[in-house]
């Protein structure tokens, strides 16, 4: 695997598949630590475990080519919410939803990648209600019934990212701010609500992904540009 040397303002993403052969996932499970080699362990079903053991390895292998260490020996610190960092850098953030995988690397900055398998959602109007800010629950009433699960996961995966971006994940209320679904917009935090941060100064928008998903990205300078590389989970 050889990757680019990174840029400033060049977000550089991979988006695959976790479901891959025997082989691979044991070559990958050398590579995590015994606190991760627990943790695939406890999950209960072994597709989970196999999933988690693959995107761990594959981001350490993204990250060892940038820092100049063997992906087995890179050692992550984590912020106060959990959020997995190196000290000096490269800025990184990683989603996955059912075997979809996504990452994301940039030389600096806060940034936070969300993806979505798009699937049904129960009382969907109901949940948006509670858990969107008003403007966008708004969104959601307005738009034909055919609209709102595509609009759903475009805001959800907006919202998460963003808060993924802060190192929050899902513990700060999601309603507290409002962010622009629509494609190609400008800015897409519009109301940052009670935190400290200036709308104008983020970029937050949809990300290109296999059909049948949703994915976006929360990076904190107003202008980025994507640089998506291939995937292959076996390090080749």
């Amino acid at each position: 695997m050889t990757l680019p040397i990174l840029q400033a303002g060049v977000v550089y993403i991979w988006e695959g598949s976790l479901d891959v052969p025997d082989k691979i996932t044991r070559a990958a499970r050398a590579l995590l630590t015994d606190r991760e080699k627990a943790r695939a362990d406890r999950f209960v079903y072994d597709r989970h475990r196999r999933r988690y053991t693959v995107a761990q390895a594959h981001l350490r292998r993204v990250l060892s080519q940038q820092i100049g260490m063997a992906p087995q020996d890179i050692r992550f610190h984590f912020g106060e919410h959990g959020k997995p960092f190196l000290p000096h850098g490269p800025a990184f953030n990683q989603s996955h939803s059912e075997e979809r995988i996504m990452i994301a690397v940039a030389k600096e900055g806060r940034l936070g990648v969300d993806i979505e398998e798009i699937r049904p959602v129960k009382y969907l109007l109901a949940l948006a209600d509670k858990n969107f800010a008003g403007d966008e629950s708004a969104r959601l009433h307005a738009v034909p019934e055919r609209e709102r699960l595509d609009l759903f996961f475009r805001l959800w995966t907006r919202k998460e990212a963003f808060l993924k971006a802060l190192g929050f994940g899902l513990r700060h209320p999601l309603r507290s701010f409002s962010v622009d679904p629509a494609p190609g917009a400008p800015q897409g935090l519009l109301d940052a609500g009670d935190l400290p941060e200036e709308p104008s100064s983020w970029h937050i928008g949809g990300v290109p992904c296999t059909a049948g998903a949703t994915a976006a990205l929360a990076v904190d300078r107003a202008e980025v540009r994507l640089e998506p590389l291939p995937y292959d989970p076996s390090g080749q």
